[in-house]
């Protein structure tokens, strides 16, 4: 008999299911879209029933093309959006929409959360970018009747694995992955802090329990097997965070290893064994892993690489046209482009901080070119925009470095949509002096659902071993190390000019906007 294994991933556009088998192979998946509202610039809403029926479609529509037989499916577990929160009521309902930090209404909280309680913060929950917390005090301050209905405040992939289960509010979870973006947890140790919860007025039992990534939470109810085509009864592990998934199912689970997630959130992991916050810097966040004592020291530039996307859309309608002509995408034309250029895009420097920059936090920041002249085309602010990623990963790659100097460092795996560009692999290896290595696969997240649901129903012993047996190393590109002394001078150009324009973003941000 087969015995398959379903990972979920809830992700900012859509909700992916997909069936494995137990040695690791990918069997079928399924996509539906998901996307926030946005009636206008700084709010971004997902309404929680609608991703709940999404993701029923996504697991209905992935059994029904598989053809498998629903009783021989062994699990399933799901990964979420981190960086949000909502509110729910007794029976579990969601009385909010879920935000996540592209809904910024919420930042006069966090800058004053960590006004208030930075230094706290960063010692016990090992972050500078607090979501949770924040949101909310947004909640209570501006919502107030909103926010007395909320029984419990939870992360919107576990509210609908508590859906498919029928767990009403006072049964809400979180697994321990999420903590690091409360703002609320005594990390170390996995559980709430009194004292953040007390410093910001948070009451305790409005916070849901706290499991493990492996915890079985309940079995598919009669209702949503009805609306999945799983039988009921089937176990629903907790999971984790999306990217906490990724990094099991990239196999980046031993001490020294490497991870660059090329994604809409661009993310740079250390795999270390200790529990180090960044106090000093202000730049690292400590993440945990879905293997406890593992942790990750991290950055992540907030909404980053939506950077490419936008410049395509906004200036890149000539390389769209051309494209067309030669059966290519405006990105394929514009990174031709790019790659004749030379490093440093002959003195053209982007800040890619359109969103705020999180690592250190300052939600003034916003984006900049430097250096332009009449001389420079499209591709000259394209290659900026890879480069200036770089340059951002490293700076923090470096204070990485300084904290955990006793740990090994020999390559990057990177993966994400962005790995599957070779000149942004050729210009990060060649900016961080590292060989960059993508993976044998792109479904990792999903797949370390699959690895985290077969785990919590015994088909595997250890979630470290089976993510080596399932995950192999392909491409490998080396640093250049000429360019990579080159790109030293530009590191720090880059650097200074944060230093150098962060007063003046702090002003651009008190102008008043013209209401009319």
């Amino acid at each position: 008999m087969a015995t398959y294994l379903i990972g979920v991933d809830l992700g900012s556009s859509n909700a992916k299911a997909a069936l494995f088998d137990s040695e690791g192979r990918a069997l079928a998946d399924h996509s539906q879209d998901v996307r926030p509202h946005q009636p206008r610039p700084g709010i971004a809403e997902y309404d929680p029933p609608t991703l709940y029926k999404a993701t029923l479609t996504a697991i209905r529509e992935l059994v029904k093309r598989s053809g498998i037989n629903s009783k021989d499916v062994a699990g399933l577990a799901l990964d979420g959006m981190i960086s949000g929160t909502l509110g729910l009521d007794e029976e579990g309902e969601a009385v909010t929409p879920y935000t996540t930090t592209l809904d910024q209404r919420f930042t006069p909280y966090l800058n004053e959360t960590m006004r208030r309680c930075g230094d706290l913060i960063r010692l016990q929950n090992g972050t500078g970018h607090p979501t949770v917390g924040p949101k909310i005090l947004w909640l209570r301050a501006e919502m107030p009747d909103v926010y007395k209905r909320c029984y419990k405040f939870g992360i919107i992939g576990d509210y609908i694995l508590a859906k498919m289960a029928g767990l009403k509010g006072d049964e809400a979870f979180i697994d321990f992955t999420y903590l690091w973006a409360t703002g609320l947890s005594d990390l170390a140790n996995y559980r709430w802090s009194e004292e953040l919860c007390q410093a910001l007025e948070v009451p305790v039992e409005k916070l849901p329990r706290i499991v493990r990534p492996t915890d079985v939470i309940g079995k598919v109810s009669k209702e949503a097997a009805r609306a999945t085509g799983l039988l009921a009864g089937t176990p629903l592990v907790a999971g984790s965070g999306d990217q906490m998934a990724g990094l099991v199912g990239a196999g980046v689970i031993e001490r020294g290893m490497l991870a660059d997630v090329a994604g809409t959130y661009p993310v740079f992991f250390l795999c270390a064994e200790r529990f180090l916050p960044d106090v000093e810097h202000k730049m690292v966040e400590v993440i945990p892993s879905a293997i406890p004592g593992l942790w990750y020291p991290a950055v992540f530039i907030v909404g980053g690489g939506l950077s490419h996307s936008w410049f395509a859309q906004t200036f890149g309608y000539a390389d769209e046209v051309e494209g067309q002509k030669q059966g290519k995408d405006a990105y394929a034309v514009l990174e031709e482009k790019a790659q004749a250029l030379p490093p440093g895009s002959e003195r053209v420097i982007f800040v890619p901080h359109l969103g705020g920059r999180a690592c250190p936090l300052n939600t003034s920041y916003r984006g900049m070119w430097v250096g332009f002249s009449w001389a420079h085309r499209r591709e000259h602010f394209y290659r900026a925009i890879l480069e200036a990623i770089a340059y951002d990963l490293h700076l923090s790659y470096r204070v990485m470095r300084a904290a955990y100097p006793d740990i090994p460092v020999e390559k990057v795996r990177v993966y994400g949509g962005g790995a599957h560009s070779a000149l942004w692999n050729q210009i990060k290896a060649d900016v961080m002096g590292l060989p960059y290595v993508r993976l044998s696969r792109v479904d990792v997240s999903v797949l370390g659902d699959a690895i985290i649901a077969g785990k919590a129903v015994g088909l595997y012993d250890d979630l470290a071993q089976t993510a080596r047996r399932f995950v192999k190393e392909m491409e490998k590109v080396e640093p250049d190390r000429q360019r990579h002394e080159f790109y030293k001078a530009y590191v720090t150009f880059y650097d200074h000019l944060l230093r150098q324009t962060e007063s003046s973003f702090n002003e651009l941000a008190t102008l008043p906007e013209w209401t009319g």
